[in-house]
């Protein structure tokens, strides 16, 4: 079973669709808990979300990295990991997103 977002931390918002969307990073998961995440990370992880906003799922209110960029078996492209939740707190699909060169 793939682990659940508990808790996150703000880094900042963004505006979709004419909607704001707060960009967190993971900090409990139903597996894991992260206790540090760098500024720098931080930052790297607002930017690639706003160069990727256009793949977030309708609704998506909250995005929270759940790993940094990373190759894994199912996805070849380095890229970052990131839960997506609407208002309600419901989960949507865990997004791939790949920093724009």
């Amino acid at each position: 079973m793939a682990a659940k977002l508990v808790t996150s931390s703000f880094i900042k918002s963004l505006q979709h669709g004419g909607k704001s969307v707060s960009v967190e990073y993971a900090t409990k998961t139903t597996a894991w808990q992260r206790y540090l995440c760098a500024t720098e990370l931080q930052m790297e992880f607002a930017a690639v979300t706003e160069e990727n906003k256009s793949q977030l799922p309708p609704g998506t209110a909250l995005v929270a990295m759940k790993e940094s960029e990373h190759q894994s078996e199912n996805d070849k492209r380095k890229h970052y990991s990131a839960f997506c939740k609407d208002a309600n707190g419901n989960d949507l699909p865990t997004q791939h997103f790949v920093k724009q060169l």
